[in-house]
C-alpha cells in the first residue's frame, strides 16, 4: 500500500502528535511519503516547536495557511500513483485554493482526518473537496459533520496514545538535579499564566502540610513572564526533546495540566493522550478537553475539589493505584500501532 500524508511535521510542543504517531507506524509497514509546510511556516505558531530532523520520506513544499505553493518535486510527489492520500489537521492549515484546482487529478482515495472543534473553523469553499472518507476523534466530532458529510462518509478512530515509558523515579530524579525526599508537582508546555491559578492557589494549600516541590518547565521564550514568589515553585527554562520530557513526568509524582475553563468547542487534550504513558497521576480541570475521559485521569471542578483529589493522591496509595491501572489500559487500547492499523483497516474498506 502506498499512503501519502499531507500533514504538519515534527512540529510539536514537545510531545508528537497524532499525524507522527501515526505516520510513523504505517512507514514500518507500507510506503509511506509526508508531504508537510515549509519549515519557517510551520514554526509560526503558537507553541509550536520544530523538534527533530525530518525523516526521509518527509518532502516540505508548501505554506501554512498561505496558498504558495512549491514547485518542481513537490507536483511530481503529489500526483504519483498513491492507494491513500490522507489529509490530516487543521482545514484552515490546508492550501485549499491549490487542493480545488488539483483534487480530481489525485490518484488514490482520499480521507480527511478532522481536528476542527467547530463549524466555524472551516471555510465554505473546504466543503467542495470531495473526501471519500472523514475521520472524527469521536461522536461529538461526527454529530458536528454530519449537517455536512453523509453518515456513511464519517468514521470515528480515537486519537493515539504514545507508547507507556518507565524508568526508575529516583534515578533519574538524580539525573534531573531534582530532590529526592520531596513529592513533585510538575507541568511543562506554554499555556497562558493565568491558567495556572488553581494550582498555584494549591500549592500554598498544601505546602505547610507536605513536603513538595511545584516544578514547571517553560520555554526561554517567556522569559518575561512573573511567576508568584513562592518557596516551593522552581522555574526550569527550555524545550528539551521528548525522552527528556518523559523522564521529568516519570520522575514526578503528579502532572498537574493548567487548561482553561470556558472551552465550548470540541476538543481532546493531546497532551493527555500522549502523556498518559508515563503512568504518572494527571490532574485536569473537568471541561471539554478530557469530558470523554474517567478514571484514567484526576478531573477536579473547582479550587476545593482540587485540594480534596490531590491530597487523596498524595495519601490514599489504592486511589493512586486504580488511577495508574485505568491510564494503562487506556495507553494499551489506544497505541499509536493499534490506531493506526484501524486506519489501514478502514483504508481497505474504501
Amino acid at each position: 500500500m502506498r499512503i501519502l500524508l499531507m500533514s504538519r511535521w515534527n512540529a510539536t510542543c514537545g510531545i508528537s502528535m497524532h499525524a507522527e504517531l501515526i505516520g510513523r507506524e504505517w512507514a514500518k509497514k507500507y510506503e509511506l511519503k509526508v508531504l508537510a509546510p515549509y519549515l519557517e511556516t510551520a514554526i509560526d505558531w503558537y507553541h509550536v516547536v520544530i523538534e527533530n530532523p525530518d525523516e526521509n520520506y518527509v518532502i516540505r513544499g508548501y505554506e501554512q495557511p498561505k496558498e504558495k505553493w512549491g514547485e518542481g518535486k513537490i507536483d511530481d510527489i503529489i500526483f504519483e500513483d498513491f492507494d491513500i492520500i490522507v489529509f490530516e489537521g487543521g482545514s484552515h492549515l490546508l492550501p485549499i485554493k491549490t487542493l480545488l484546482k488539483i483534487f480530481p487529478q489525485l490518484k488514490g482515495k482520499k480521507i480527511y482526518v478532522c481536528h476542527d472543534a467547530h463549524l466555524r473553523w472551516f471555510s465554505e469553499v473546504f466543503f467542495k473537496l470531495n473526501f471519500d472518507a472523514i475521520v472524527v476523534f469521536d461522536y461529538r466530532y461526527k454529530e458536528m459533520l454530519l449537517s455536512k458529510y453523509p453518515e456513511e462518509k464519517i468514521f470515528i478512530i480515537p486519537y493515539p496514545c504514545y507508547p507507556i515509558v518507565k524508568g526508575d523515579k529516583y534515578k533519574l530524579r538524580e539525573e534531573l538535579n531534582i530532590e529526592k525526599n520531596k513529592i513533585i508537582f510538575f507541568t511543562f508546555g506554554r499555556q497562558p499564566l493565568n491558567e495556572y491559578e488553581d494550582y498555584f492557589w494549591l500549592v500554598e494549600r498544601v505546602k505547610e502540610k507536605y513536603n513538595i516541590k511545584y516544578l514547571i518547565l517553560r520555554s526561554s521564550k517567556d522569559r518575561n513572564e512573573e511567576f508568584p514568589k513562592m518557596d516551593v515553585l522552581e522555574i526550569r527554562r527550555g524545550v528539551p526533546p521528548n525522552e527528556v520530557i518523559f523522564k521529568y513526568l516519570i520522575a514526578a509524582d503528579i502532572h498537574l495540566i493548567p487548561k482553561r475553563k470556558d472551552q465550548k468547542d470540541i476538543v481532546v487534550s493531546s497532551t493527555v493522550l500522549q502523556t498518559l504513558g508515563t503512568l504518572t497521576p494527571i490532574v485536569f480541570p473537568d471541561t471539554r478537553y478530557v469530558e470523554l475521559m474517567n478514571k484514567e485521569i484526576v478531573k477536579y471542578k473547582d479550587k476545593a475539589d482540587l485540594e480534596e483529589k490531590v491530597i487523596k493522591l498524595i495519601e490514599d496509595e489504592n486511589f493512586r493505584k486504580e488511577i495508574i491501572f485505568a491510564q494503562e489500559k487506556y495507553v494499551k487500547e489506544n497505541s499509536a500501532e493499534i490506531i493506526a492499523d484501524k486506519f489501514i483497516e478502514l483504508f481497505k474498506k474504501l
